[in-house]
């Protein structure tokens, strides 16, 4: 099988009790490339804190950024709840840069305590990580989605998780004639009514909670979907991992990949450890001089690293 290994400084990020934001954890980052600048947005909690009548912990989107995509450095506070749809909480961003600007969905919480038809998705939009258009994107439950990084047969090409919160989620495609569909309500009302047409079949996941986890990545044999998945999600004891399959480049409901186990699962201390321990769960993917970078949340408290050679992965993943 192909060797996965650990970022040996991991974690990348941490929680920074010097700025209330990120005071409790801060993981499951994002990350893309442009003109040589690795940009990564990520999960931020604060503390507990009285809120809108509530107490509770309060998440945000962070940003940073580097030369190298490992040697991050410190974030600052990009994304915030404003709106009643996103109000009580702005989770899981998921990046990806496109017609000349960084598409950013969310998950956006609009009560909390949180019930599923309160978990719904949220995009950001910005040319210079400065101004930020902002739009509610889905009226069911959903999170996770994320573009294409190059539209597939002329049309912006979203992938989204459907159902997390009232299982079994299902993953699923939606194609964009036009940017501004992708926060229309009446191309979502027809998109859901008929919901099975859209989904993306993953073998041998019937007992699992799968999840997009990274945005998809662009390779010669395929598109990369690194995801995420709850073993035996039903009957515990579960267990957390990092899958992949790939989709074919024209017609990407075909699957024409999966690795056959999991790449990683919950082993490291910081991984066993935390916010919520022996949690594991792909955020990002980049290719570097070869090699797959794969960014993941640990114990839903930092922010981690692992690498692998692309070509031994697609290797052993093609069907």
């Amino acid at each position: 099988m192909v060797k996965v290994e650990r970022y040996k400084c991991n974690p990348l990020i941490r929680p920074n009790r010097d700025h209330p934001w990120e005071a409790l954890a801060a993981f499951n980052g994002s990350i893309t490339k442009d003109n040589g600048k690795f940009h990564m947005v990520y999960r931020a909690i604060s503390y507990k804190q009285n809120y809108h009548e509530r107490n509770l912990n309060l998440s945000a989107i962070g940003h940073t950024i580097s030369d190298d995509g490992i040697n991050v450095g410190g974030g600052r506070l990009f994304i915030k709840p404003e709106f009643g749809w996103e109000i009580f909480g702005c989770e899981d961003p998921r990046i990806t840069r496109i017609n000349g600007k960084y598409f950013i969905f969310y998950t956006a919480l609009s009560n909390y305590p949180p019930t599923a038809s309160s978990i719904k998705i949220g995009l950001a939009i910005t040319k210079d990580f400065v101004n930020v258009e902002k739009h509610p994107v889905t009226f069911f439950n959903s999170k996770a989605m994320a573009l294409f990084p190059e539209k597939i047969n002329g049309k912006l090409v979203a992938i989204l998780t459907v159902n997390t919160d009232i299982p079994p989620a299902k993953i699923c495609l939606a194609f964009f004639d036009e940017e501004s569909q992708i926060w229309s309500e009446d191309y979502w009302k027809s998109w859901f009514s008929s919901l099975e047409e859209h989904v993306v079949l993953l073998p041998d996941t019937k007992n699992d909670q799968i999840e997009v986890g990274a945005p998809p990545v662009k390779t010669k044999h395929g598109w990369l979907i690194v995801y995420g998945s709850i073993k035996d999600y039903l009957s515990p004891p579960q267990t957390f991992g990092i899958e992949a399959v790939l989709l074919d480049f024209k017609k990407p409901f075909k699957v024409i990949g999966r690795t056959k186990k999991s790449l990683l699962v919950p082993e490291m201390e910081y991984e066993l450890y935390g916010v919520v321990p022996h949690v594991i769960f792909p955020s990002g993917a980049i290719v570097q001089n070869g090699d797959l970078f794969i960014y993941y949340g640990a114990a839903d408290t930092t922010c981690c690293l692992a690498i692998c050679n692309l070509d031994k992965l697609i290797e052993e993943m093609l069907i």
